[in-house]
């Protein structure tokens, strides 16, 4: 690539606060080749935690601070603006609002870079989403087959896209990816977070997820009730936005069924490759997903999973965890028994074979790779 000018490239996302896609997006621009692509990135809100981290890596971050109608009707010429000084060589929208911003930034500076949109979420139909919200989808869902691109993060998030109405020809998958290094098996780290919470002979089941009802803490909360009356050894570790004492309902749910000294609130944690590493068995007990975070990172620090089958959940785990119907406690509760049940060697193999897919799957360097390819075919397409 050498004296060839890196193509600049723009990002724009909804958000950039601790959610999962704002989270893979700075892994995609931390491993993006810079000699090749130079990018920008713009939030339709502030900078949020991520925002900071990417402005960190030299990458400059606009914040439209759109919070008010008046600047969300000026967005979309501010957003013009900024394309036609930058001549952005290609636009990646991010999320469903980022998507639709994209495409008006791109209208209105009479742009002919190629546009490509990025869904992180599986579309369980409109009626669980806000008002606004769903007629964004819809709009999203008729621009997609005149753009030239569309990025999912699952298979089975395409497949839910493509029954609403979305289309064109460069849909495709790229899943999400790990940091192989960052989480990997460690029991310094698992002796060190056992210490500190007091759980150096306990069993621990974990659930890392936003407080939510898409999350399924209820019905978590009432598998780990079955498991403690029949195994009164295991704690269960919660952590996640909105995940303390002071979430009113949540308190209510581990009152009402008596698990008070058997369930551990960890709110918002940054050290969750030290906490992945202090679980026995990690547990996601989502009604809907498209491709979680939370199980992969698990996975690579050598942790068996019990997920619920939705999403692409089924997939990512394959036969190195344990899938049960979402919304069913009671089989949520007899999987992590049987997880429980083994032996800790025969526990600590599946978690290897849980790590090795991973890596042959996953391996966030890889992915990246998989996205400067798909930028290079786009911008590539558009000068032919």
């Amino acid at each position: 690539m050498t004296g060839q000018r890196a193509k600049p490239v723009l990002f724009v996302t909804t958000t950039l606060g601790t959610g999962g896609a704002e989270q893979m997006l700075l892994k995609i621009l931390q491993r993006l080749d810079r000699d090749q692509f130079s990018p920008v990135v713009v939030s339709l809100l502030d900078e949020g935690t991520v925002g900071k981290k990417i402005d960190a890596l030299g990458i400059p971050v606009v914040c439209l601070r759109m919070d008010s109608p008046l600047r969300i009707l000026a967005a979309p010429f501010a957003l013009g603006r900024l394309i036609q000084r930058h001549r952005f060589e290609l636009i990646q929208g991010w999320m469903y609002h980022g998507n639709l911003l994209a495409w008006l930034g791109r209208l209105f500076a009479n742009s002919r870079a190629p546009l490509s949109f990025g869904i992180r979420q599986s579309l369980y139909g409109l009626a669980r989403e806000r008002f606004n919200t769903r007629w964004v989808i819809r709009a999203n869902a008729w621009l997609s087959r005149r753009i030239q691109g569309c990025i999912f993060n699952s298979a089975f998030s395409l497949g839910t896209h493509r029954d609403f109405g979305f289309g064109g020809e460069c849909m495709r998958v790229i899943p999400n990816g790990f940091d192989i290094k960052t989480f990997a098996p460690c029991p310094e780290k698992s002796a060190t977070v056992r210490a500190a919470l007091a759980l150096e002979n306990e069993l621990v089941v974990g659930m890392v997820a936003r407080f939510h009802p898409v999350k399924g803490h209820h019905d978590f909360l009432r598998a780990a009730k079955i498991v403690h009356q029949r195994r009164s050894n295991v704690k269960f570790l919660l952590a996640g936005t909105g995940v303390t004492e002071k979430n009113p309902l949540l308190m209510a749910w581990i009152n009402e069924l008596d698990l008070a000294g058997a369930v551990r609130l960890l709110g918002e944690r940054s050290d969750i490759s030290d906490l992945n590493n202090a679980f026995d068995v990690a547990c996601l007990a989502s009604k809907a997903e498209a491709f979680p975070n939370a199980i992969g990172e698990s996975m690579a620090c050598g942790i068996p999973c019990v997920v619920t089958d939705v999403g692409d959940c089924a997939e990512i785990v394959g036969p190195t965890g344990l899938v049960v119907h979402a919304g069913e406690p009671e089989l949520l509760a007899m999987a992590m028994l049987e997880l429980l049940e083994m032996t800790p060697e025969d526990r600590q193999s599946l978690g290897r074979a849980a790590r090795q897919r991973v890596v042959e799957r996953f391996d966030m360097d890889r992915v990246a790779q998989q996205y400067g390819e798909c930028f290079h075919t786009l911008v590539s397409k558009a000068k032919t």
